[in-house]
């Protein structure tokens, strides 16, 4: 490095894949590809159509051989990230919107498809949901492989020496093919830690960083790179000694990882034996291997709204089934619990016209939406039962927030099994269902829903915004969303006391339980249940393992007479900054 070169220039994004990497830069310049209308003749219609129907047919024998390859190196579940995007090709109505415009308004095929696919695009990112947003990625890929099959420019990613990528966005299928050369890593300016290209990154064990809006606006060909995808941090031609620094933590970070998963079978036992059970939450088919090598036991969230959303049709009763008992036969005996459809407001199902809506996420959704909608709830419900063939699967209802919701529900699942029974379908009429706990009045009215309900999972996602009256996707206010918040802690007290009371289990499934700091509070606080996302699973695991009870019950009770939020999350980091340090709290275990 020159000396006059800018130097320790840092920049923040989310971290997607953790792992630290220290290399050259490689820039990779996306075509821009938005493509200028151009009027066709009505003779020219067919063999437009038939440009872009090869276009489509190139794609998919590109995906095609990304998903064998895929499945023969790593796996069929793996493999499935891939198939996401070949199903969006198969889908004809998709496809047909783009033939419609071509024949319609007379546009030419590469203007045609970028009209349709953005559209679908800034369809989910319009979404609040994260989940959603990030599946306008898939979109957004699946759009530039088409245009560029149909412009001609099919160039790849050729690294010549080991590099970290610089990209504005790299597709799953990159990735893939980037492993078998020399990448040390990538950042792109979008993205987001659930993208189908960060569970790649993940799975393969590629750092990442993503998100970052404007990494490829300053970095430069020449620039060296330290990318930490732990804390989600890049830092631009860093001096030796910040070299050196992170070449130590690194070394450390492959110690501990390699410490914490090859422990992440071992059960979640404290040092004085209290035996805590950690599941997974999922999203997605092919997290399924990732989440049976991450120790978690069992599925403690199965969010169903991906099924629904990734076609074009609402999915019928067979597929749902199908797709549910893959799961529960994978990890049997282990618990599934799959919770209903939580949709509604600003999420739509393709085949429904969306209600404007003031505040959606206060509005007509969840467990509100079904209820409405029994044409599509009951033959949910109908594959939940009859995927239950192996006595594993539990039910959650999302968004509870009165006794006649859950009363109403009893009425259709008592329907939808007297219709599996009429049409002699078999089915495990044994199921316990249980509530979400996300709604400020479920957890105040707890007690009351006690005899009707076998289990509950709070969700703290929800009960934060709603506790607090915060929606962290504003961010003038964002700041206000804390976990820590005393009144969010004495509203899941109060429910893990009304489950231990009335041994009732008691679940967590929102961010706070894959908080390793939030993590020893909870313990204190009773709770013995906690899920997580996949990758945070070992790491929580770990936690556990280099806790006493005792110890954390002291915590609880020096903290819940504070009166703030700030006061309780740094009596909570003091206390695990005691046990734990960096990087990513290097205790190991026995």
């Amino acid at each position: 490095m020159t000396e006059n070169k800018r130097s320790d220039i840092i920049v923040k994004g989310i971290p997607a894949s953790a792992g630290i990497s220290i290399g050259p830069v490689f820039l990779y310049y996306q075509h821009t590809l938005e493509p200028e209308l151009q009027p066709i003749t009505g003779e020219s219609v067919e063999a437009e159509i038939q440009k872009f129907q090869k276009a489509i047919e190139e794609s998919r024998e590109y995906l095609y051989k990304i998903h064998q390859e895929t499945d023969q190196r790593y796996g069929r579940d793996f493999a499935e990230i891939v198939q996401v995007q070949i199903s969006i090709l198969d889908d004809t109505i998709f496809l047909n919107e783009v033939e419609q415009l071509i024949r319609k308004q007379l546009y030419n095929a590469e203007y045609a498809t970028f009209k349709v696919f953005q559209h679908k695009k800034e369809h989910f990112l319009r979404l609040q949901d994260e989940y959603f947003r990030e599946r306008a990625l898939d979109i957004q890929n699946l759009k530039r492989l088409i245009l560029k099959n149909l412009l001609g420019k099919k160039a790849e990613i050729d690294l010549k020496i080991k590099s970290i990528v610089v990209s504005d966005n790299i597709n799953p299928a990159e990735i893939i093919k980037l492993h078998h050369q020399d990448i040390l890593g990538f950042c792109t300016d979008v993205g987001g830690k659930n993208s189908h290209t960060a569970i790649v990154a993940r799975s393969l064990g590629v750092p990442a960083v993503v998100g970052t809006e404007y990494i490829t606006n300053i970095v430069q060909e020449e620039d060296y790179l330290i990318l930490d995808g732990n804390e989600g941090i890049i830092i631009i031609n860093p001096t030796p000694d910040k070299i050196k620094e992170y070449t130590e933590k690194q070394k450390k970070l492959i110690i501990f990882e390699k410490h914490v998963f090859k422990n992440a079978e071992k059960p979640a036992l404290t040092r004085d034996g209290r035996r805590i059970q950690v599941m997974g939450n999922v999203e997605f088919l092919e997290e399924l291997e990732l989440l049976k090598k991450s120790g978690a036991e069992g599925i403690g969230l199965y969010r169903t709204e991906g099924i629904f959303l990734s076609g074009s049709e609402i999915p019928q009763e067979d597929v749902q089934t199908a797709c549910y008992l893959r799961f529960a036969e994978a990890l049997k005996p282990q618990e599934v619990i799959i919770r209903t459809l939580d949709i509604g407001g600003d999420k739509i199902l393709p085949e429904l016209s969306a209600t404007p809506e003031g505040n959606p996420f206060l509005g007509w959704r969840a467990i509100r939406f079904c209820l409405d909608h029994k044409e599509i709830f009951i033959p949910q419900i109908k594959a939940i039962l009859r995927a239950n063939k192996y006595h594993n699967i539990k039910l959650l209802l999302p968004m509870i927030s009165s006794l006649e919701e859950i009363r109403q529900f009893k009425v259709v699942f008592q329907s939808a099994q007297e219709i599996l029974k009429s049409e002699e379908k078999e089915f495990n009429p044994r199921m316990d269902i249980g509530i979400m706990v996300e709604i400020p009045s479920a957890a105040l009215m707890i007690e009351s829903y006690i005899d009707e309900v076998d289990f509950f999972s709070i969700g703290t996602n929800d009960l934060v915004q709603y506790t607090l009256a915060v929606d962290r996707a504003n961010e003038k206010i964002s700041h206000l969303y804390n976990h820590f918040h005393p009144a969010l802690l004495k509203l899941i007290r109060k429910v893990i006391e009304a489950g231990r009371h009335h041994k009732k289990m008691v679940s967590m499934c929102g961010e706070m339980a894959a908080d390793p700091v939030a993590v020893p509070l909870l313990i204190g606080m009773g709770l013995e249940n906690l899920s997580a996302a996949h990758y945070v699973v070992p790491e929580i695991k770990n936690v556990i393992r280099n806790i006493a009870l005792s110890d954390c019950i002291r915590l609880y009770e020096k903290v819940r007479g504070l009166s703030t939020a700030s006061e309780v999350q740094q009596q909570c980091q003091q206390f695990y900054s005691e046990i734990f340090t960096y990087p990513n709290h290097l205790i190991l275990d026995n």
